[in-house]
């Protein structure tokens, strides 16, 4: 059964964790105080990944899922959905919905962070309507592109965020360094649009058509999708 900890997927979690490697030596090679801290969250995000913060508790409705189509899908997905199906005789989930650790207490606060001392940090002045219209189209982006899946959750794509680097860079102000860009341009809205995207797509939920045991916002479903677009952020902002 999924729990608070969760195990996590071995081998997407070894690929991202190798995959940081060489980004240190590019972080070291160009700005590193202002790279580090950027780098310190990516890692936290990877090694908490697995934690979830339950918040709610609601009813759905179970899947109509055979013993081996829920062993498949759990398998694709890395959750439990056949032991899940059968861990009461009842035709709807006590659905727990949680705050993952890694994808969504930590890019958040860090993306907080980022917009409110913005001006302590940089000579810039911070391009609030430009980070506005970024995060407004990549809630709707990420809206239409979720879906939801019987047993395992919202799942968003994983190319969802990339959306993110083409519009920071055309409603970027003229001048704005790049390394900026990629912080409060790409970043920033990128978690606050996806992890909109999620919730509204939570609250807007059909339950008596689909539902979950778990429904883990910025874990499964959608970690991969924010860590990546974090990461790309990351490595923007150091070759810049």
């Amino acid at each position: 059964m999924r729990k608070i900890v969760n195990k996590p997927q071995l081998k997407p979690l070894v690929f991202y964790g190798l995959l940081l490697i060489p980004t240190v030596f590019l972080c070291c090679d160009q700005n590193l105080e202002k790279n580090s801290i950027f780098f310190v969250v990516i890692l936290a995000m990877l090694l908490t990944s697995v934690i979830e913060i339950p918040i709610l508790t609601v009813r759905t409705k179970k899947p109509d899922y055979s013993e081996s189509e829920a062993r498949c899908i759990g398998e694709i997905y890395g959750v439990p959905i056949a032991e899940e199906l059968h861990a009461d005789a009842e035709k709807r989930y006590k659905t727990r919905i949680t705050l993952n650790m890694g994808g969504f207490i930590i890019p958040l606060l860090f993306s907080l962070y980022l917009l409110l001392f913005f001006d302590q940090m940089e000579s810039y002045p911070l391009p609030l309507l430009e980070v506005t219209m970024v995060t407004l189209l990549m809630t709707l982006i990420s809206y239409m592109l979720a879906e939801v899946k019987g047993g395992v959750g919202i799942i968003v794509p994983n190319y969802a965020g990339l959306f993110a680097i083409p519009l920071g860079l055309i409603l970027a102000p003229q001048g704005l360094p790049l390394e900026i860009i990629a912080k409060v341009l790409i970043f920033v809205p990128a978690i606050f649009g996806i992890l909109l995207g999620i919730l509204i797509t939570l609250v807007t939920l059909p339950r008596e058509e689909v539902g979950s045991a778990f429904f883990n916002i910025g874990g499964i479903g959608s970690f991969y999708t924010l860590y990546l677009i974090s990461f790309l952020a990351l490595v923007i902002g150091s070759i810049a």
